[in-house]
């Protein structure tokens, strides 16, 4: 089953400086299965985000055809159709927002709270996760205490909470040391064993040896 299926993908924007439509991404065809994991590489500046955000339906298509867990999304959909699909999506950002006043294991259970489930099974699922991710040492501890890769582990977590179906990350290793880099791409590739569909945007190398696929984005076109 193909999670990700896009045909010919444009989007552009109005840059009211110039006072001209400018094209980020063309004729874009992407396809990611059930359980893949790829890479999406590029310049800076190349439209990786872009392609990934209308991957996650934050920002939508001027053209093409685009189906994300197989239900076809226009370039312009219902909010209903956006709230259905947006709930089975992840997305992680190299900075990922941790609200200060909540420890690790409330933010974690706050997150899988938004996925419908009651308190009990929350706090069931964030003890399972945070074992999981290995970070129940500082459960108790507020963001301002962790370090860059502890608060990228917690905020991986925290995606996972949702029970979704799509893990979407963008340059998800890029602030980190060696070793942190390490430890999330081996949480990733645990994840990926256990089916869960990946698409990365990164320029780090090192991810080149986990994921199925890799492809590169340049001039606002997508190749191999």
């Amino acid at each position: 089953m193909s999670v990700i299926k896009m045909q010919k993908i444009d989007f552009s924007f109005y840059d009211k400086r110039r006072e001209r439509e400018t094209q980020i991404l063309k004729q874009i065809d992407l396809e990611v299965k059930q359980g893949e994991c790829h890479l999406i590489t590029g310049p800076s500046g190349s439209g990786k985000t872009t392609l990934l955000q209308i991957i996650g339906t934050i920002l939508q298509q001027k053209k093409g055809q685009r189906e994300i867990l197989a239900k076809e999304i226009p370039s312009e959909p219902s909010s209903e159709l956006l709230a259905e699909i947006r709930k089975q999506i992840g997305y992680l950002f190299q900075s990922p927002y941790l609200p200060p006043h909540l420890t690790v294991s409330k933010y974690i259970e706050l997150q899988s709270t938004l996925s419908g489930v009651d308190l009990d099974t929350a706090d069931e699922r964030a003890t399972d996760l945070m074992q999981k991710f290995d970070i129940e040492s500082f459960k108790n501890n507020r963001p301002t205490k962790l370090s860059g890769g502890e608060k990228q582990r917690v905020a991986l977590a925290g995606v996972m909470a949702k029970e979704i179906k799509l893990l979407l990350l963008d340059e998800p290793t890029g602030s980190l040391d060696y070793d942190n880099k390490v430890i999330i791409w081996d949480l990733l590739k645990q994840l990926k064993e256990e089916k869960l569909t990946i698409v990365v945007v990164s320029h780090d190398e090192s991810i080149t040896t986990y994921v199925d696929k890799q492809h590169k984005l340049d001039n606002g076109k997508l190749g191999k």
